[in-house]
């Protein structure tokens, strides 16, 4: 009897042991998965809305008005996840200025014209402008070493599915819309593309003054 009470008892603490491991091993696995979605991940759209193009808000279209990509027209709403950890969604800026500029790393205008981008945000911020540099399409990698790079510290979108392009219709990149307090596309600069576009101009890098002049038209 007491050698088989012995059997028991060692056999008892192995099967303790056992599971002490396994729940510990979990707790490693669930401590892991946690940290990777909330360092690694965007938190989830408010409302179970996807990322990518979103309807704009009822209230936010003024009678008469038209959503498009166009000068005159309001701009099409997006949320999109950023390199920073948040999401930002267009129309939940309205009353502020606001240049929404679509570029890649692979583009050599691109990387031209963000150092005045950032130097822009830089000396207006104080008077509500705000850059969104939304990228197409690539790895998340690729685009925060660009992000480092220049040092952007304005809200850098992922646009991984291309809908939000697609939604302003972009033909080529760069492609940047500048946006007045109340949400209308005042101008836009189309970077190179291929076809046609009813003789509408179309230039590479915009240059610091184009780019001044513009900012004034939407800052007022």
């Amino acid at each position: 009897m007491a050698v088989g009470g012995l059997y028991k008892g060692r056999k008892a603490l192995r099967q303790g042991v056992l599971l002490g491991v396994v729940l510990l091993a979990t707790a490693g696995f669930l401590l892991w998965w946690f940290q990777f979605r909330t360092t690694e991940q965007a938190p989830p759209p408010a409302g179970g809305t996807d990322y990518g193009a979103v309807e704009l808000p009822p209230e936010l279209v003024p009678p008469g008005m038209e959503v498009g990509h166009r000068a005159g027209q309001l701009a099409p709403d997006f949320y999109l996840p950023t390199l920073q950890g948040k999401a930002v969604r267009l129309s939940e800026l309205r009353g502020r200025p606001v240049v929404v500029n679509f570029w890649a790393t692979w583009c050599t205008p691109c990387r031209r014209e963000m150092p005045q981008f950032k130097a822009a945000y830089d000396q207006y911020r104080d008077r509500g402008l705000l850059v969104i540099a939304v990228n197409v399409q690539e790895p998340e990698g690729s685009v925060r070493q660009f992000a480092e790079e220049f040092g952007l510290d304005f809200p850098v979108a992922l646009d991984r599915s291309g809908e939000v392009s697609r939604a302003y219709r972009l033909l080529g990149l760069p492609a940047t819309y500048f946006i007045d307090r109340q949400g209308v596309v005042r101008s836009v600069f189309l970077g190179p593309f291929v076809g046609q576009q009813g003789g509408r101009g179309v230039q590479g890098a915009i240059d610091n003054e184009e780019l001044l002049r513009r900012l004034q038209e939407i800052m007022g």
